[in-house]
């Protein structure tokens, strides 16, 4: 009772705002009565609510007069403050069917209601508005009993409710776009997805652009459109309707832009959940950074109960977003996948390749090898000595190159997956035993050791014989070839059901850096010490694949200086092979042959012809001193033998070996290899420029790398000449006695000659500096095809020649050469079609006379159907004729004319004008020879074009002025043009403005 006197006025005290308006309002006109006159039940729910920071209202009396606190005017927004003191059903009239049932049970049944995130649509900003509250009506007893109004506390969840929608909207996205296929396939999932939210999307579609064209397309939509479609299937950019929805305006500035009026334009639109059509919609451009242009436009229906804020376009930007990724995502596994298809087809072409031209090898070898042999069982003394011998050389090359052949046709047809082995059972330790013994008579010859220690297996070992004896013997050469002191130890025992085969050796080792890539293709060692470098590099993998044929593994453990150890593992039994490969009775392909082939190349490889042979000088004459190195006996032997009726002759195996003996006696002159072990040719070269009293050694380098760049690539590194494999004896001869002369006119002349190399030197060098930058294609083949093979065949040819001229005309051998000859060039003939591959030749006995009219008339064929789908126009004059290389011509003209054709993106118009001009007007230009008449061609056209700032820079090699995705291409087409200009004596200069076409003008000599 205390408490009721002492009720003032002053409960609105501390009440915020609302406590100050409703203090100083009128309230005595109005059912609620003076405020000293309020019913205290009343005043005290008007403290609760104005010291309350939860949004609350009090509803009073039997009209409910609407009284609240400072919390509650952000949920009326713009109704505060007129709707203070107003009956609550004019208050929330638009939503009084659903909050006006709950009032009335609250006043009538004295009973409360709770609600969770009702959905109701509030007209408080000037539109129904999409809004979620929770919220609890809670009637208020009177002072005289009974219920006399209402308070309610309110939670609005509408922010919640719409992030956790379009939060799953962007989740749903992000996991069902992952396994799109392609383009469409992210564009018709995406749809899908936004249909799933029609309360942000009451319509949406996606348009696929084609910039090339300048139309669109429509890739997916959510609904149907309700009468006629204001959006077409297709369109132009020029189209009407393109204006109409800003689309130019999108694509080219990459911002979004909104659509309003649409219910005016086009009547009733798609409304999703929504009972009102929308009247505003959003069109985002759908890119990835850095592209030029956009995928695509996304276009979204506004919901009529949202505005459009930053934050809800945020959204819609986050939607084309992911959109775009996923787009980017399936273009670049569609390249992956395109890059892993095109490499596979390289490596199919690769096997075929290797098989095809192994075949074609042997069989000009079996007709070499059955001559040979026939000659070599039939000597009954009519060949001297000498020409024994050569014959005996002439047959070990061909088998030397009969089994690199079939090395690289086993390896193909692995490749190829033709291989089927046959699996018998056999004793492993007996077949080992056998096959390693072969070796004895080379390792002991060698002055090395040769310990066999094979275990008998508790189970049968189901091998194929075959592919054993070559898992064995390929691993027993590569341990001879580089173990020069100590010896070989071959074990077999077995271990937990597997039989175990190692390899050991005290050889040179492996650096720890290349043990990863020992059972790679063409794989070798650089300069590893060893008895030779020649090989094919595919041994050890081809090893590793007849080991995985037996369901085995392979592995090295190696030290450098400390020799390596090849560990061969293979299960035991025959339940983890096929059974239809399994056999009875061994089927064997190679008898004894193959073990012979490789005992014979072991014991030649540990020849070490170190001759010392200097021949007795006349009285009063000066022989000439000349170093022959080389790693292969065979070849050092024939040198020596072309040499040494002229010069004093010495040899060496290996660039190590010849250093120490030039610096214990420097010879005139030094004829050598590259390839070699310990220490190549390209080293010991160095070694001799870059040592004061050897830089005037005169060096000739001897390879079978043929072509010009192998040429330009050996002067460079310092070579006073370059010989290629095979060559004449009188070349030979020829060169190295004019590098004698030439050396001993220069310690004479040392000054002079010093200065005139420099300059010849730098002349070279600027002439071949760009064709160093060109980079061969299959280089390890090269080095295989050209050495391996042309340097035994080389070999075959020199013997059987010299056999022949020392044999009588009319002798039955006579017969065998010429076959063995005919095979010979055949396969010579082989070679150089393959080296073909990687050579352009612009040698001058090449260049005739060229209509340039006959050109452009085969190039214009070439582009008919381009031609006729881009509606393109081709005008010229009647052009002149000049004096070129006929096919890189045409490849100018090809690649001018198709960049225009690329570069312009509707109705290309190309011109091609040339005229002659007069040595008188021919403009300075580096490279173009005064008082020469010139041939002048300008390519013209009306495409894209380029800022002049580029002009130099499009013609580097790999240069791209444009996204590759937008323009297809290489990005070496106009380098190759800028080369075959320069090969023609001429220069090419490009100009241009950017989207106003680009000229190229070429001059070429008349």
């Amino acid at each position: 009772m205390e408490l009721t006197k002492t009720v003032t006025p002053e409960f609105l005290a501390g009440g915020g705002e609302m406590g100050e308006l409703i203090r100083s309002r009128d309230w005595s006109k109005t059912p609620l009565g003076p405020v000293e006159a309020w019913p205290q039940s009343l005043k005290t729910c008007i403290r609760i609510i104005l010291t309350s920071r939860q949004p609350m209202f009090v509803w009073w009396g039997n009209d409910l007069i609407n009284l609240y606190n400072d919390a509650y005017r952000s949920i009326l927004g713009g109704k505060h403050p007129s709707v203070l003191g107003l009956p609550a059903r004019e208050v929330w009239k638009e939503i009084w069917d659903q909050v006006g049932p709950r009032a009335e049970v609250c006043m009538q049944k004295n009973i409360g209601t709770y609600d969770e995130s009702l959905l109701l649509m509030m007209e408080r900003n000037g539109y129904p508005e999409e809004t979620y509250y929770t919220f609890s009506y809670s009637p208020v007893p009177g002072d005289e009993g009974g219920t006399n109004g209402i308070i309610c506390a309110n939670t609005d969840d509408t922010q919640r409710i719409l992030g956790e929608r379009q939060l799953r909207t962007l989740k749903d996205l992000g996991k069902y776009l992952a396994a799109s296929r392609n383009d469409a396939d992210v564009y018709n999932r995406s749809i899908e997805i936004l249909k799933e939210n029609p309360a942000d999307f009451p319509f949406a579609c996606l348009y696929q652009l084609d910039e090339g064209k300048g139309s669109m397309a429509m890739a997916a939509k959510t609904d149907k459109w309700p009468g006629t479609t204001p959006l077409p299937e297709t369109l132009s950019l020029a189209d009407t309707i393109t204006a109409d929805w800003h689309f130019r305006e999108v694509i080219e500035q990459f911002k979004p832009a909104i659509i309003n009026g649409l219910v005016e334009k086009y009547g009733v639109l798609p409304s999703g959940c929504w009972n009102t059509s929308p009247d505003q919609a959003l069109v985002l451009p759908v890119m990835q950074n850095g592209r030029d242009c956009p995928f695509g436009l996304l276009i979204v229906g506004l919901s009529p109960h949202r505005q459009l804020d930053e934050k809800y376009t945020s959204f819609f930007q986050l939607v084309a977003d992911q959109i775009a990724g996923s787009i980017v995502n399936v273009h670049t596994v569609e390249e992956a996948r395109k890059r892993a298809d095109a490499l596979q087809e390289i490596d199919r072409a690769k096997t075929a390749f290797f098989s095809n031209i192994s075949h074609e090898f042997r069989t000009p070898l079996t007709l070499m090898l059955g001559p040979l042999e026939e000659m070599l069982s039939q000597t009954d003394g009519t060949l001297t000595p000498q020409q024994e011998e050569n014959l005996t050389a002439t047959h070990r090359n061909a088998m030397r190159l009969l089994r690199l052949v079939n090395t690289l046709l086993d390896f193909s047809r692995i490749e190829a997956e033709k291989v089927r082995a046959h699996y018998f059972p056999v004793n492993l330790a007996d077949l080992t035993a056998d096959i390693a013994s072969t070796f004895r008579a080379a390792v002991e010859h060698a002055g090395l050791q040769l310990t066999v220690d094979c275990q008998a297996l508790s189970t049968a070992a189901y091998v194929d014989r075959d592919m054993w004896e070559k898992i064995l013997l390929n691993l027993l050469s590569n341990a001879f070839k580089y173990t020069l002191e100590g010896g070989i130890t071959v074990t077999l025992k077995e271990e937990d059901d597997y039989a175990i085969l190692r390899v050991r050796d005290t050889g040179v080792g492996i650096p720890a850096d290349e043990l990863p890539n020992m059972f790679e293709r063409f794989h070798r060692v650089k300069n590893s010490k060893g008895r030779t470098f020649e090989g094919t590099g595919i041994g050890l993998s081809l090893v590793k694949e007849l080991v995985l044929l037996h369901q085995g593994t392979i592995t090295v453990d190696s030290k450098e200086g400390a020799g390596s150890t090849f560990t061969v593992r293979i299960p035991l039994g025959s339940a983890h092979l096929p059974e239809d490969q399994i056999v009875k009775t061994a089927v064997s392909e190679n008898g004894s042959s193959l073990s012979d082939i490789f005992v014979n190349e072991a014991l030649f490889f540990s020849r070490e012809s170190e001759h010392h042979f200097i021949e007795q000088i006349t009285e009063g004459e000066e022989k000439a001193r000349v170093l022959i190195v080389d790693d292969n006996a065979d070849m050092r032997d024939y040198l020596q033998r072309l040499l040494e009726k002229h010069y004093n002759v010495e040899t060496a195996a290996n660039g190590k070996l010849a250093l120490e003996k030039i610096r214990t006696h420097i010879p005139d002159l030094v004829v050598s290899d590259i390839m070699m072990p310990e220490m190549d040719g390209t080293e010991l070269l160095h070694r001799i420029k870059h040592d004061q009293a050897t830089n005037s050694l005169p060096v000739i380098l001897v390879s079978a790398r043929a072509g010009e760049e192998a040429k330009i690539e050996g002067y460079d590194i310092g070579a006073d000449d370059y010989l290629t494999k095979p060559f004449s004896a009188k070349e030979l001869l020829a060169r190295v006695r004019a590098q004698i002369r030439i050396s001993r006119l220069h310690r004479h002349a040392i000054d002079i000659l010093q200065h005139s190399a420099e300059e010849l030197e730098k002349k070279v060098e600027e002439r071949t500096a760009e064709l160093l930058k060109k980079n061969a294609e299959l280089e390890q083949f090269a080095y295989i095809a050209s050495h391996d093979l042309q340097e035994p065949l080389r070999k075959i040819r020199t013997f059987s020649e010299l056999l022949q001229k020392s044999l009588q005309k009319g002798n039955t051998a006579n017969n065998y050469f010429e076959k063995i000859q005919s095979s010979a060039e055949r396969m010579t003939q082989l070679i150089k079609d393959v080296l073909h591959y990687s050579r352009l030749s612009n040698k001058e006995e090449n260049f005739v006379q060229i209509d340039l009219n006959t050109i452009l008339q085969q190039v214009r064929g070439d582009f008919d159907l381009l031609i006729e789908q881009k509606q393109a126009t081709i005008n010229n004059n009647t052009l002149p004729t000049v004096k070129g290389i006929p096919l890189q011509l045409q490849q100018l003209f090809t690649n001018l004319i198709g960049n225009s054709l690329k570069f312009t993106d509707k109705q290309p118009v190309i011109t091609i004008y040339g005229t002659m001009m007069p040595a008188s007007e021919v403009p300075f230009y580096p490279g173009l020879q005064e008082h020469v008449a010139y041939v002048k061609l300008e390519f013209s056209d009306n495409g894209i074009g380029f800022e002049q700032q580029f002009a130099e820079r499009i013609f580097a090699i790999f240069q791209r002025l444009n996204e590759r995705k937008a323009y297809a291409g290489t990005g070496i087409g106009l380098a190759l043009c800028k080369k075959i200009v320069e090969n023609h004596h001429g220069v090419i200069r490009a100009s241009g403005r950017l989207n106003e076409g680009a000229t190229f003008t070429v001059i070429l000599p008349a």
